[in-house]
């Protein structure tokens, strides 16, 4: 018996902006004690966090 098989359904990926953004918040979340989402609050009033394009960087390296 031959069991037709799809094609795998593609991952969602989040934008490497948000991703980005996650990783600083959960740095800070661990280093002062805070939740995530207070990290992450405080990180884009400050606008701290300055994004780079991800595919220039890896050319210039």
């Amino acid at each position: 018996m031959i069991l037709v098989v799809g094609k795998k359904a593609k991952q969602k990926t989040e934008p490497q902006a948000d991703r980005e953004m996650a990783i600083e918040a959960a740095y800070f979340a661990r280093k002062f004690g805070l939740t995530k989402e207070e990290a992450l609050k405080t990180l884009q009033e400050a606008s701290v966090v300055k994004l780079l394009p991800s595919r220039n960087l890896a050319r210039t390296r």
